[in-house]
């Protein structure tokens, strides 16, 4: 009986360790920034709209001190406003 509470309490004080793991990890990692940043344009075609709206989004990413290798495309969307007339979102998120 005395073997089963005690396997019980190293049983019980094994999980607790393996919960705090986990939280004892990220608090190595440090903390990072993350930030989204979108862009728009108007153009001719549908694929320059959206390269221009990329552009504009990561232009934004670096004047706040972002590297373009730390941002990661999230979205470019196009849409018709007239003929030949093009309007373009895009965001991205940067991590640093």
């Amino acid at each position: 009986m005395t073997s089963m509470l005690i396997r019980g309490g190293v049983a019980i004080a094994l999980a607790g360790l393996a919960a705090l793991a986990p939280t004892v990890a990220r608090a190595d990692a440090g903390v990072q920034e993350t930030q989204v940043f979108t862009g728009s344009a108007y153009e001719n075609s549908p694929k320059e709209a959206k390269r221009e709206a990329e552009k504009m989004a990561r232009q934004s990413a670096l004047i706040s001190g972002f590297l373009n290798e730390q941002c990661v495309l999230l979205y470019a969307n196009s849409y018709r406003l007239a003929p030949g007339y093009y309007g373009a979102n895009a965001a991205i998120n940067c991590t640093r």
